[in-house]
């Protein structure tokens, strides 16, 4: 019985689970405001899911992840080439496959992994990490040939993949020629996509998501027609809306209005639907103090962690994740384009959910092992 009561319980960083356990209580009430019963038990069955993986992850210790993200990238790999080739198109993406009748989005596996196999390189390999060859074999090329694989279907996804890596190798102390080797690359990649996407039929054949990426830039900075404009600008509008209702206390638990108007309001823009329910103080501040509070108790776990593999993978993964948050919740106020982003353990989802459960059950699991340095010696 004793045996029985250590396994199941809760290690790590307290805080973090409290935050977890929140963020998800969130979910559940502002996806069943806005979708109801149905939608809301099979949200339920992930996040019941995702916290079973979460506890299973952070049970074990943290230097068996070095070598499983080696497999996770290599299956990565496969898994977004067979997207690819024959993933299910919706809305015009081929962004997921069906596996035992579920959906699944590779990318989603493919952001953890890559940041975790780039820690995995910068522990083992650093001493290798000070010229071109070493830097691009070791680091910079898995990472690249993982955004180039997401980057057809998935721009944005490929885009905040590439700068959770380039802040990794800020964190790591990576030499400055290289990160402004990375910043070029990224620039140019950004230049080539909107002006193949705009001007280059053949670009726009090859990448037919490019004239979306475009479509919603130009919206955004007021490029287009303004017919056009109001037809893409139609969600940040509804948006604002949205958060204009809520005030400061909200209109009520289920009792907004703009889950009608608002596409993807159970996804994509359940920020502001959050907001019209619970107000700008509950449903706008306490969900982005939660996020930041997350990345600060992830920043001092990371620093006091004696493995260097164990204290990038937390900054790392907690960066990745306070950024989504960032990206979509500037979405939902019009700060920036739209981009697809959801919001991390809020947002209804099935394998983003599940990942990003992983991906704190790692953080957990580094957090109640911050002394051991084995790894180190491999």
């Amino acid at each position: 019985m004793s045996n029985l009561s250590q396994f199941i319980k809760l290690e790590g960083d307290k805080t973090i689970w409290t935050i977890v356990f929140s963020l998800l209580t969130i979910s559940v009430l502002v996806v069943y405001s806005v979708e109801g019963l149905s939608a809301t038990t099979s949200h339920v069955r992930n996040i019941f899911i995702g916290l079973v993986s979460m506890y299973m992850v952070h049970k074990l210790k943290f230097k068996y992840f070095s070598k499983l993200s080696v497999v996770a990238v290599l299956m990565s790999v496969v898994l977004l080439i067979v997207v690819l080739l024959i993933g299910i198109e919706i809305n015009g993406a081929k962004r997921w496959i069906f596996l035992a009748g579920l959906s699944f989005q590779p990318s989603d596996l493919a952001k953890i992994s890559i940041l975790v196999l780039m820690c995995r390189q910068i522990s083992k390999y650093r001493d290798y990490l000070h010229d071109w060859k070493g830097f691009i074999w070791y680091l910079f090329g898995p990472l690249v040939l993982i955004c180039l694989l997401i980057y057809p279907s998935n721009f944005s996804t490929s885009a905040l993949v590439f700068l959770n890596g380039f802040f990794l190798m800020i964190f790591a102390k990576i030499h400055y020629k290289f990160l402004l080797s990375i910043v070029g690359v990224g620039l140019c990649i950004v230049g080539i996509t909107y002006l193949g996407g705009k001007y280059i039929p053949s670009f726009q054949k090859s990448f037919t998501r490019s004239v979306t990426w475009v479509s919603r830039i130009d919206a955004f900075l007021s490029i287009n027609s303004e017919n056009h404009l109001k037809d893409e600008n139609r969600q940040q509008n509804e948006a604002k809306i949205a958060i204009k209702n809520g005030g400061l206390f909200g209109e009520g638990p289920g009792k907004g209005v703009q889950q009608h108007f608002v596409y993807a309001g159970e996804s994509d823009f359940v920020y502001v639907l959050t907001i019209e329910q619970y107000g700008i103080i509950f449903g706008g501040l306490l969900p982005m103090f939660l996020y930041l509070l997350f990345f600060y108790r992830s920043i001092v776990i990371s620093r006091r962690t004696s493995s260097v593999f164990g204290s990038l993978t937390i900054a790392s993964l907690s960066f990745a994740f306070i950024l989504q948050a960032a990206v979509n919740m500037a979405v939902n106020v019009g700060l920036i384009p739209v981009t697809g982003q959801t919001l991390p353990l809020i947002s209804k989802g099935g394998t983003s959910i599940i990942f990003t459960c992983i991906a704190i059950g790692i953080i957990l699991s580094i957090s109640k092992n911050t002394e051991y340095r084995d790894y180190e010696k491999a």
